[in-house]
């Protein structure tokens, strides 16, 4: 396992060093929000549960024994108390716009059209991503979005890595037959 770069906030925070835990939450605030976002699609639940997740991670640092990073045990927690907010939530949920999240992912392009090109592209690609099965659609964020490993997507989710390499791989097919031309889906490639 690759040495944790927030292995020295943790250590800190630990000791409920408020500052170092300010930084940590500097550090994984958008992954958090992102991932609570991308299970339970709705901007103001995944907001009120980023907030939620770092209150219960205040209290529990000190049980945190380090066997995996750091992010991946945070992913883990807010995946749990997101299925758990969907669980009680069920029947409230709300389809909402995903272009605030996307227009917050950076724009390689060297100009305005270059940037509204990409930008439209980021916008279908998640649009498809949304429209996937909720399982699907948590291991593309984790995978693409947050850049786990596929050994730690099977530990924040509680998968087989087996299990976790088929949604991807199905995700990804799914994906592509979504954003394939008009009759072209059988030789759509991501």
């Amino acid at each position: 396992m690759a040495a944790d770069p927030l292995h020295d906030l943790v250590a800190r925070s630990q000791q409920k060093d408020t500052q170092a835990f300010s930084q940590l939450m500097a550090h994984t605030q958008t992954g958090v929000f992102n991932l609570a976002y991308r299970i339970l699609g709705n901007r103001e639940e995944a907001e009120d549960l980023t907030q939620e997740v770092f209150l219960r991670v205040w209290r529990v640092l000190p049980d945190f024994r380090g066997d995996s990073k750091f992010t991946t045990w945070l992913y883990r927690v807010t995946s749990n108390a997101c299925l758990n907010r969907r669980r009680q939530l069920r029947s409230h949920l709300y389809q909402v716009d995903s272009e605030q999240t996307l227009n917050r992912m950076p724009s390689l392009g060297p100009g305005p059209a270059e940037l509204a090109r990409e930008s439209d592209r980021r916008h279908c690609i998640w649009s498809a991503v949304d429209k996937l099965p909720p399982k699907y659609a948590v291991v593309i964020t984790l995978f693409y979005q947050e850049q786990l490993s596929y050994q730690e997507i099977a530990e924040v989710l509680s998968l087989p890595l087996g299990t976790v390499k088929a949604h991807l791989n199905r995700a990804r097919k799914a994906l592509a037959k979504a954003l394939a031309p008009p009759g072209r889906e059988h030789h759509a490639e991501l």
